[in-house]
């Protein structure tokens, strides 16, 4: 991965909107019999199925096709011996893409093929996407969005800048909230290693917050909407140490609702001490959010060292609950 802090700030991360209320304007609830599938979308055309829902549920469902995969071993969509989507995917069917850039759009699917994922393959679908992107040798496209085997009401992410109220606004919220879960994070032998390369509390308070990635979405209804936001404080490592020219980095994600008065409320943060390598911790790119059965659930990325994953987030009026994670290839 590259070695520079500024890498981590062309990652977006992940945010999600919630439909909680029962306004007019909110969307339709899909119907308790809707069965789908989901797939990130890469700007080379192809599509690449990773999850399904039916039944009201999120499910890997190759998992049970794979009798050599023992329990512990995460979803996998990487190196499969066969495209597993095949008996739930029309042949030449329609595909419905979400991104940030073009909105909803239709394509074609023509045909199965294999594409690189990190050092591994994964299937997926090439469809008739206009104008599409290939990729350098030995390099594996930044994916684009997200798509749908059937017709969704889905929504985009949309990233402010620091022009606007709410990136002002967070300035000022997340200093304490990130000193709070700083100190708390640093605590036990886990962070000792990074404790000792690091200055001082004092000496950390001094240094500026810089805010890396802040996304945002209007709730239905009421004038409210959700945040996420990654921001990070960088210390230069003391000469004497290993790999001096490679800063540690105390990183922080985290979710927030404002409400219609505007105020910040919390809902769920994670705090890594890392480094320039980002060997510990990861970002999150954000793609769209879904409603289904009453519940509003996020599809994002998340990127750690030289690997990536596909997962399903349902954002909560007081909290974030993982639902699914798909494991998508490494080196």
């Amino acid at each position: 991965m590259p070695r520079k802090l500024m890498a981590l700030a062309s990652l977006a991360l992940t945010l999600s909107s919630v439909g909680w209320s029962n306004s007019a304007r909110a969307p339709a609830q899909t119907r308790t019999n809707d069965k789908f599938i989901v797939g990130i979308f890469r700007p080379d055309g192809v599509i690449v199925p990773f999850a399904q829902y039916a039944n009201r549920k999120w499910t890997n469902p190759w998992h049970r096709q794979q009798p050599d995969q023992q329990p512990d071993e995460p979803d996998t969509i990487a190196d499969l011996s066969h495209p597993w989507y095949e008996s739930a995917v029309r042949p030449l069917g329609e595909w419905h893409l979400l991104t940030t850039a073009e909105g909803l759009q239709t394509v074609k699917i023509s045909k199965s093929i294999q594409v690189c994922s990190h050092c591994q393959q994964v299937w997926g679908l090439l469809s008739d996407y206009p104008n599409p992107q290939q990729s350098e040798k030995n390099e594996c496209p930044r994916n684009l969005g997200i798509a749908f085997n059937d017709k969704k009401e889905a929504r985009a992410m949309t990233q402010p800048t620091s022009a606007s109220a709410d990136w002002k606004q967070l300035v000022k919220f997340i200093g304490p909230e990130f000193e709070r879960a700083e100190k708390a994070g640093l605590k036990g032998p886990a962070a000792r290693h990074y404790l000792l390369q690091t200055p001082p509390p004092k000496r950390r308070a001094k240094i500026p917050l810089s805010i890396l990635n802040l996304y945002r979405t209007r709730l239905a209804g009421k004038d409210r909407s959700i945040l996420y936001f990654e921001v990070s404080k960088e210390y230069p490592r003391p000469s004497e140490a290993n790999d001096a020219g490679c800063d540690n980095i105390s990183l922080l994600g985290a979710w927030v609702l404002r409400d219609g008065k505007k105020n910040l409320t919390l809902l769920a943060s994670q705090f890594s001490p890392t480094d320039c390598d980002m060997k510990e911790g990861g970002l999150t790119r954000p793609f769209g959010i879904l409603q289904l059965d009453g519940k509003t659930f996020a599809i994002a990325e998340e990127d750690s060292y030289e690997d990536e994953s596909y997962v399903i987030l349902e954002i909560r009026k007081k909290d974030v609950h993982r639902v699914l994670e798909t494991y998508a290839g490494s080196c």
